[in-house]
């Protein structure tokens, strides 16, 4: 893959978190309480609702300067929440490759994804994921 692609930030995404989106995740997921049954009022989302959203990948497949295949694997994820993702919110989330490393016969890219308030611009989460790339023999970096 292209290096010199390390810092690129892809065009921003909007997500609404929605009730309904929440109660299907903690269904799906086995999270019980406010999550799973709210019809009205505040609710918050799991923290692994963030995966929802922040998955992100479609950005790296679509750009040809980065050369990503699929040929890979999901590496690892984390978050750092500023606040609760609740429901109502509408994020802005800005996809960005934050490092790219050779590893034997691999490629680890880290996906990092900045999601903020969409009104008031006030920082939400941020995701990091890495995703490892397999290269064919004759593909080593």
């Amino acid at each position: 893959m292209n290096r010199d692609r390390i810092g690129h930030v892809y065009p921003s995404y909007r997500y609404e978190v929605s009730r309904e989106k929440v109660r299907e995740y903690a269904r799906a997921t086995g999270v019980q309480g406010p999550a799973a049954t709210a019809q009205s009022g505040p609710v918050t989302a799991p923290p692994t609702f963030a995966a929802c959203f922040t998955i992100g990948g479609g950005s790296l497949f679509a750009d040809p300067e980065l050369g990503a295949h699929w040929n890979l694997v999901h590496g690892s994820q984390d978050y750092e929440f500023a606040r609760p993702v609740r429901v109502g919110d509408v994020l802005e989330c800005t996809p960005r490759i934050a490092d790219i490393q050779p590893k034997g016969r691999m490629e680890l890219l880290t996906l990092q994804i900045d999601c903020v308030d969409a009104d008031s611009g006030e920082p939400v989460l941020t995701s990091r994921g890495t995703i490892v790339f397999f290269n064919a023999p004759d593909e080593e970096a």
